[in-house]
């Protein structure tokens, strides 16, 4: 959260990947008459539903990011869903793109690791994500450093996953360049066409 692991995959995308954003997933699992929804609603209580129905994310946010346990108890709803739906939208690109990409913050917390050939992770220092999400979300730099936190330590993660880790704690040339880098380091091939549209300098 705050790393910018979004920016990434969006270059990715531009480059020609299929992007199975894991946000968009998780909106869509919690919208009213969704399974997610009702056993949220039955752990957590009406309390956390706003009134036409759908899922109070402020409330909720406030909540799962204070309470570990809670959180705990949140990803024991979602997590088996979202995995279930990332191998659905898997399954349906497979053989119809060159390159597939998750887009998850949880990547690893979720085992969606396992479905993948590498793990490419994007990282930032710790107040470089607060001041982003607080300023992104409108929220006080307490509230971002609770979210940040509760994410877990997201380097110690990296370090034990990832195939690649690419810091986004500068501009966007720096990090276009690691990305660059990168995937030369991974191995993996990107339309010519398309890399020198995002990549102009490269020789």
């Amino acid at each position: 959260m705050g790393s910018g692991k979004s920016l990434v995959a969006s270059e990715l995308a531009r480059l020609g990947a299929y992007v199975i954003d894991l946000d968009v997933i998780a909106r869509e699992l919690v919208e009213p008459g969704m399974p997610a929804l009702d056993e949220i609603r039955d752990e957590f209580g009406p309390e956390y539903l706003l009134e036409q129905g759908a899922l109070d994310r402020k409330v909720l946010g406030s909540l799962i990011f204070s309470d570990p346990e809670a959180l705990r108890r949140l990803n024991r709803i979602m997590f088996p869903k979202l995995v279930e739906a990332a191998k659905d939208r898997l399954d349906k690109a497979s053989g119809k793109y060159d390159l597939v990409v998750i887009d998850a913050a949880v990547l690893c917390q979720a085992g969606l690791d396992r479905l993948v050939d590498k793990v490419i992770g994007v990282t930032a220092e710790k107040g470089v994500r607060i001041e982003r999400i607080a300023k992104r979300n409108k929220l006080s730099y307490e509230e971002a450093s609770a979210r940040v936190l509760g994410q877990g330590e997201l380097d110690e993660i990296l370090k034990h996953s990832a195939d690649l880790i690419i810091d986004n704690s500068g501009s966007r040339e720096a990090l276009l360049e690691q990305l660059k880098e990168g995937l030369r380091h991974l191995g993996i091939d990107v339309p010519t066409r398309a890399a020198d549209n995002i990549f102009p300098n490269d020789e």
